[in-house]
Protein backbone atom coordinates (compact mmCIF):
# COMPACT_ATOMS: atom_id res chain seq x y z
CA UNK A 1 0.00 0.00 0.00
CA UNK A 2 2.51 2.47 1.13
CA UNK A 3 6.00 2.52 -0.27
CA UNK A 4 8.94 2.61 1.87
CA UNK A 5 11.83 5.01 0.89
CA UNK A 6 14.26 1.87 0.31
CA UNK A 7 10.99 1.14 -2.40
CA UNK A 8 11.15 4.50 -3.40
CA UNK A 9 15.03 4.71 -4.36
CA UNK A 10 15.31 1.03 -5.94
CA UNK A 11 12.14 2.99 -8.32
CA UNK A 12 14.24 6.07 -8.99
CA UNK A 13 17.40 3.82 -9.86
CA UNK A 14 15.35 1.90 -12.31
CA UNK A 15 13.99 4.75 -13.78
CA UNK A 16 17.45 6.68 -14.10
CA UNK A 17 18.27 3.07 -15.59
CA UNK A 18 15.55 3.60 -18.38
CA UNK A 19 16.05 7.19 -18.71
CA UNK A 20 19.71 6.36 -19.69
CA UNK A 21 19.24 3.89 -21.86
CA UNK A 22 16.57 5.87 -24.12
CA UNK A 23 19.51 8.72 -24.46
CA UNK A 24 21.86 5.95 -25.31
CA UNK A 25 19.30 4.57 -27.88
CA UNK A 26 18.08 7.88 -28.72
CA UNK A 27 21.79 8.74 -29.48
CA UNK A 28 22.32 6.12 -31.45
CA UNK A 29 19.41 6.61 -33.85
CA UNK A 30 20.78 10.26 -34.48
CA UNK A 31 24.26 9.25 -34.60
CA UNK A 32 22.49 6.82 -37.40
CA UNK A 33 20.65 9.20 -39.29
CA UNK A 34 22.90 11.56 -39.54
CA UNK A 35 25.39 9.32 -41.28
CA UNK A 36 22.43 8.54 -43.69
CA UNK A 37 22.72 12.44 -43.88
CA UNK A 38 26.15 13.06 -44.85
CA UNK A 39 25.97 10.15 -47.10
CA UNK A 40 22.95 11.67 -49.54
CA UNK A 41 25.00 14.81 -49.07
CA UNK A 42 27.99 13.57 -50.75
CA UNK A 43 26.52 11.58 -53.15
CA UNK A 44 25.18 14.51 -54.00
CA UNK A 45 28.09 16.69 -54.41
CA UNK A 46 29.28 14.05 -56.06
CA UNK A 47 26.67 13.87 -58.82
CA UNK A 48 27.02 17.92 -59.01
CA UNK A 49 30.82 17.58 -59.60
CA UNK A 50 30.77 14.88 -62.43
CA UNK A 51 27.63 16.64 -63.92
CA UNK A 52 29.70 20.01 -63.82
CA UNK A 53 32.88 18.77 -64.96
CA UNK A 54 30.75 16.74 -67.83
CA UNK A 55 29.53 20.63 -68.76
CA UNK A 56 32.94 22.07 -68.78
CA UNK A 57 34.57 19.24 -70.64
CA UNK A 58 31.51 20.16 -73.35
CA UNK A 59 32.62 23.83 -72.92
CA UNK A 60 35.96 22.87 -73.46
CA UNK A 61 35.47 20.76 -76.64
CA UNK A 62 33.49 23.68 -78.32
CA UNK A 63 36.07 26.20 -77.72
CA UNK A 64 38.70 23.76 -79.08
CA UNK A 65 36.65 23.62 -82.18
CA UNK A 66 36.16 27.67 -82.25
CA UNK A 67 39.39 28.31 -82.14
CA UNK A 68 40.02 25.38 -84.70
CA UNK A 69 38.11 26.74 -87.25
CA UNK A 70 38.92 30.46 -86.57
CA UNK A 71 42.50 29.59 -87.31
CA UNK A 72 41.77 27.65 -90.64
CA UNK A 73 39.63 30.69 -91.54
CA UNK A 74 42.95 32.91 -90.88
CA UNK A 75 44.95 30.64 -92.81
CA UNK A 76 42.82 30.25 -96.09
CA UNK A 77 42.35 34.00 -95.77
CA UNK A 78 46.27 34.61 -95.92
CA UNK A 79 46.74 32.09 -98.57
CA UNK A 80 43.87 33.51 -100.75
CA UNK A 81 45.31 37.13 -100.38
CA UNK A 82 49.10 37.15 -99.82
CA UNK A 83 49.93 40.53 -100.66
CA UNK A 84 46.97 42.00 -98.49
CA UNK A 85 47.93 39.88 -95.57
CA UNK A 86 51.82 40.95 -95.77
CA UNK A 87 50.88 44.44 -95.61
CA UNK A 88 48.30 43.92 -93.12
CA UNK A 89 51.08 42.53 -91.16
CA UNK A 90 53.29 45.13 -91.82
CA UNK A 91 51.35 47.87 -90.85
CA UNK A 92 50.27 46.76 -87.74
CA UNK A 93 54.28 45.74 -86.75
CA UNK A 94 54.83 49.23 -87.80
CA UNK A 95 52.17 50.70 -85.37
CA UNK A 96 52.83 48.60 -82.70
CA UNK A 97 56.50 49.92 -82.65
CA UNK A 98 55.75 53.37 -83.23
CA UNK A 99 53.46 52.78 -79.61
CA UNK A 100 55.77 51.01 -77.77
CA UNK A 101 58.51 53.20 -78.55
CA UNK A 102 56.60 55.67 -76.80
Amino acid sequence: MFATAKDNKSNTAHEKGHTAGDAESAAERFKKEARHAAADVKDGLEDVARRTGHHVRELADSAEHSVESAGAAVTAKIRNNPVQSSLIALGLGFLVGTLYRR
